[in-house]
């Protein structure tokens, strides 16, 4: 399965959690089973959750393409810059838990 199959089921069977925010405070307050970054997230961010994941021991896949095509793997009419994977339901998220590329 690739890694846009996974983030596409992953949204529409598990339970996911979009945008910056929301991620920052999930991986403060909860324990995500995966954080998707857009390939073009704001440094700032990157910083934010790179430090928050490996504190909390969560990978961090980013997504090979920009926020825009982000969102429409997601299913959404808008960038999506961040997400968590709370429940994969029926995603392989083995997918996306591999080394995260740079």
């Amino acid at each position: 399965m690739d890694a846009e199959t996974a983030i596409r089921l992953a949204v529409k069977s598990g339970k996911t959690m979009f945008g910056a925010k929301r991620t920052l405070h999930l991986l403060r307050t909860g324990s995500p089973r995966v954080v998707i970054l857009a390939a073009n997230a704001p440094n700032q961010l990157v910083n934010e959750v790179d430090s928050l994941a490996k504190a909390n021991k969560v990978p961090i896949h980013t997504y090979r393409s920009n926020s825009w095509d982000l969102g429409q793997v997601c299913g959404r009419p808008h960038m999506v810059a961040a997400l968590v994977v709370l429940d994969p339901g029926d995603a392989d998220i083995a997918a996306l838990t591999g080394a995260r590329k740079k």
